[in-house]
């Protein structure tokens, strides 16, 4: 009989190629329980608090441990407990359940220590209705509370907004939509964003907007074509007042296609 050796190196190949995949999985399942079992008898050590961005401060790390308490429903320290007692999901639910923060992730390590991430909401413009409600419209245009620890830089809106502030939902109402393109748009440029300090809403609708320097105002009309009458403004902010002064004009209007008309 003769033995085929091609065949039969093949097989030893298969064989070991079984084997080695074999031990492989046996030594990720070894690791995997043995790193299971060793998360399960640790304790929480320490506790990562990280906050962005850095600028706002509606958080830090003590008011981002108190949320975290009250998602644990006791007064019991995170300090020294289980790791495995320690519900993540509950945690992260909570933190969501602020206004203020946009996204937050909670997980613990082989070290012990329980990390706590928070991304904070960014504000574009602070909304005062006709009722005096204040509240905040972030960079998505979901509506925020105000926070008694913090006040954001930002532009200013009222007048005529009857926008209905419920934490939490997008602005939805003509004026509220159009406010929302204007702070957008400002938002994105260095200049503007420094210069916008109010943005009125007249009893037509339409905005009048309020700079912190100068003596005039800026009527802006509706928020169409908002960047050919941003760009218009500036034009006429670097060839015309530069050279007449801040204080000439009392008013600047925006609203006619390929014109700016100034009031002394």
């Amino acid at each position: 009989m003769t033995i085929d050796k091609t065949k039969l190196k093949n097989a030893a190949v298969r064989v070991g190629i079984l084997l080695f995949w074999t031990c492989m999985l046996s030594g990720l399942i070894f690791v995997l329980g043995f790193a299971g079992k060793q998360e399960q008898e640790l304790s929480c050590k320490k506790v990562f608090v990280s906050i962005k961005p850095l600028e706002l401060q509606f958080f830090n790390r003590q008011r981002v441990l108190e949320v975290i308490r009250k998602g644990l429903n006791s007064e019991q320290k995170l300090l020294g407990m289980p790791l495995s007692e320690i519900n993540i999901s509950k945690l992260e639910k909570s933190l969501l359940k602020e206004s203020l923060i946009e996204d937050a992730e909670v997980y613990s390590d082989l070290n012990g220590v329980l990390n706590i991430q928070v991304d904070q909401r960014k504000p574009l413009l602070r909304v005062v209705k006709y009722d005096g409600t204040q509240f905040y419209i972030d960079q998505h245009g979901i509506k925020m509370s105000l926070s008694e620890h913090f006040t954001a830089r930002v532009p200013i809106a009222n007048g005529n907004i009857f926008e209905r502030f419920e934490k939490g939902d997008s602005v939805y109402s003509f004026v509220g939509i159009q406010l929302f393109k204007i702070a957008s748009y400002v938002d994105k440029d260095a200049f503007l964003k420094a210069l916008i300090e109010q943005i009125f809403v007249r009893a037509d609708n339409e905005f009048v907007i309020i700079p912190k320097i100068g003596n005039h105002i800026i009527i802006f009309g509706s928020a169409d074509n908002l960047e050919k009458k941003f760009r218009k403004l500036l034009v006429f902010y670097r060839e015309g007042l530069n050279r007449t002064g801040w204080k000439k004009y009392s008013s600047i209007d925006l609203r006619f296609e390929g014109q700016v008309i100034c009031k002394k």
